[in-house]
């Protein structure tokens, strides 16, 4: 008899753990489902001397850089540092999986000038993970960087004129 329980018990735990969740939280304590293009523009001052376009070393203020979705609505997380690098949100939990997106953004750098972004990608989810099928990011209609079959990365180093 205490076999039988014995075998009912393991079968119960067998097909309990078969059941269950094998990715686990995806969203835990590091990882809130988002991810981030990262970018930074560069200028040559001199001949084979790049420096950041924005920040301590550029001619951009990295204040008064904003960016601006195909709405024209203000991107609340985007950021320029010191430094001259840029980023931003692009994927967060609400992303379609599966679809081609294409969004497009404005940077306002000055009351002069102001760029274009376009971000085109497809995801899909491999073993918990978010993987890019494709990704292509342009900067004024200039493609920049494209990947395929990768856990998601876009952007780059962008050499802007002054």
């Amino acid at each position: 008899m205490k076999k039988i329980q014995l075998i009912a018990v393991w079968m119960a735990m067998l097909s309990f753990c078969s059941c269950s969740d094998k990715c686990g939280d995806q969203f835990g304590d590091y990882d809130d489902g988002t991810e981030q293009v990262y970018f930074s523009l560069r200028w040559q001052p001199t001949p084979d001397n790049w420096q950041p376009a924005i920040g301590a070393f550029g001619y951009i203020h990295e204040d008064s850089v904003k960016l601006y979705d195909e709405n024209y609505i203000l991107v609340d997380d985007f950021s320029a540092d010191v430094g001259g690098r840029c980023f931003f949100t692009l994927i967060d939990r609400s992303t379609p999986r599966r679809e081609d997106i294409v969004k497009q953004y404005y940077l306002y750098l000055s009351h002069q000038d102001t760029d274009t972004i376009r971000v085109e990608f497809k995801l899909k989810k491999i073993d918990c993970n978010n993987v890019m099928n494709y990704g292509k990011f342009f900067y004024n209609n200039n493609l920049i960087n494209e990947n395929e079959n990768i856990p998601f990365n876009l952007g780059g180093s962008i050499a802007k004129p002054k």
